[in-house]
């Protein structure tokens, strides 16, 4: 009896050394396929990917495995289940490089995922139209749709936004950071709530002395903002709007009916000059019904503090080149000045 017992727990023992040897087998085997593999992958490009709640290990190993972090899906749901880490897996946004050592990603995917953050730039100057188009093209998870809709004033109950028709000019330009929580509806509020902290402190008694509200200085600063192309020229280009309001005379910028025609790389036509509208500073004195685009706060501060003692009229670009202007008191001076 001793002796089939001791034969017994030989074989046993015999089994599990041969089971030993063929999981050590399997996986230098699975070593040499990862190592081998990895030269099909190209390394080192960095790729974002989601853990969503409810994932499983097979998902997740899935995913990684099309985005080319891992190379193989199978082997990598090994590699976890061995370090019994399933369990450990923690849903977020990561930055992983592909061709990855598991290691490396199984340490990701097991602590805190990185906050992954999206950068866009409104510049100064850009219309409404023009952010809404920047922002979705270039934010993955924001919609062209959905910036139109968010970008309704309706949507909106600031202040300073009373008397308005719409956002144009509120849209404050700054570069701009966020994170995938972000809604279409949360980056207008951003650019409104900028724009409020910018003007917050800016001192509006000059545009109280003269009649205007904060909206007819954000309109002045708009038509600043698409004239000047140098920054010295700004508060001239303003005494010329502000001395042209104080005398009822109309104002002239051509910039106004580019902006209600949407043509801005092209000249206007003898017959654009003609068309019947508000925006058309030729034809109507006054300020336009909207700002045309969102200035920078270096023009609203030019709206409100235009050069003084000077009785200028007109302006007009004589450096092609650098897009430099002069500046007259009278038509005649206008017209005779040479352009370059």
């Amino acid at each position: 009896m001793k002796i089939l017992n001791n034969k017994l727990r030989n074989k046993r023992t015999l089994i599990v050394i041969i089971m030993m040897v063929i999981s050590l087998f399997f996986l230098a085997s699975c070593s040499i396929f990862v190592m081998e593999d990895e030269d099909a992958v190209q390394s080192g490009i960095e790729v974002e990917f989601e853990i969503e709640e409810g994932m499983s290990l097979k998902d997740i190993a899935s995913l990684m495995e099309e985005k080319n972090i891992i190379n193989n899906s199978f082997l990598f749901r090994l590699f976890v289940e061995q370090r019994e880490k399933e369990g450990s897996l923690i849903p977020g946004v990561y930055v992983l490089e592909t061709g990855s050592d598991y290691e490396v990603v199984l340490d990701k995917i097991t602590t805190e995922p990185l906050v992954v953050t999206y950068k866009f730039t409104i510049p100064e100057g850009y219309t409404e139209k023009q952010i809404v188009e920047r922002v979705a093209g270039e934010i993955p998870f924001i919609s062209f749709d959905n910036m139109e809709q968010a970008a309704s004033i309706s949507s909106y109950n600031y202040e300073y936004l009373k008397g308005a028709s719409d956002l144009e000019g509120f849209l404050f330009p700054k570069t701009y950071e966020i994170t995938i929580d972000y809604s279409a509806v949360n980056i207008i509020g951003m650019m409104l709530a900028q724009y409020q902290f910018e003007t917050g402190s800016l001192n509006y008694s000059f545009a109280k002395n003269k009649n205007l509200s904060d909206y007819d200085i954000l309109k002045i600063a708009s038509m600043i903002e698409r004239e000047a192309y140098i920054p010295e020229e700004r508060a001239l280009i303003s005494a010329v709007i502000h001395n042209r309001l104080d005398i009822g005379m109309k104002l002239d910028i051509d910039a106004t009916l580019s902006y209600f025609l949407d043509k801005w790389e092209e000249d206007l036509t003898e017959s654009d000059l003609q068309i019947d509208t508000e925006y058309n500073t030729r034809l109507y004195a006054g300020l336009p019904p909207t700002p045309i685009c969102n200035p920078g706060l270096a023009c609203i501060e030019a709206a409100l503090n235009p050069a003084q003692d000077v009785e200028y009229l007109y302006f007009k670009v004589t450096d092609t080149e650098n897009h430099k202007h002069s500046f007259f008191n009278t038509y005649q001076e206008f017209i005779d000045a040479e352009v370059k």
